[in-house]
């Protein structure tokens, strides 16, 4: 809806402008477009945003799936396993969780479902194989023939004093 000029007149009460009913109709109007349909609550976002799936594989490939979760959570002892981020768009960020209670051996190896794609480290951490660990993915740009995955992985550990 297009904004709606409320008449105030040349003067104050000089009953030229719009009459008070007619001028709280256009504000009553207005306000339902701006707050009634123009915004999105939590429970709208698509799960592309707000889900997690919980992964007790521990070999081999593990798809991950950004269309449908934001958050994935791999909580078996790893060993040899590639993490296959697929349908990832531009802007898309997304966590993996690796919070097994032994990681000691685990090699994990990052792909992609683009046609081709350049995955690049941010920082210079790397997997610490005595604690879970956080590994978080950016999509850069998803062209099929040129698609950019930055991911940066860190350790984290149970502590409330920052």
């Amino acid at each position: 809806m297009a904004r709606q000029a409320i008449n105030v007149g040349t003067s104050p009460n000089d009953g030229t402008g719009d009459a008070l009913r007619n001028a709280f109709v256009k504000v009553n109007d207005m306000t339902t477009e701006i707050y009634g349909n123009n915004f999105v609550t939590y429970e709208q976002l698509s799960a592309r945003y707000t889900a997690k799936q919980d992964i007790a594989t521990t070999s081999g490939t593990i798809n991950l799936d950004a269309s449908l979760y934001a958050t994935f959570e791999l909580t078996g002892n790893l060993t040899t396993v590639t993490l296959d981020v697929q349908n990832m768009k531009k802007g898309t960020v997304i966590d993996i969780l690796l919070s097994g209670a032994d990681l000691s051996g685990a090699v994990i190896t990052l792909s992609d479902d683009f046609t081709t794609s350049q995955i690049n480290k941010v920082g210079s951490t790397s997997l610490d194989t005595t604690k879970k660990n956080i590994i978080q993915v950016l999509c850069a740009d998803d062209l099929d023939s040129d698609a950019i995955l930055n991911y940066a992985i860190a350790s984290y550990e149970t502590d409330t004093t920052p």
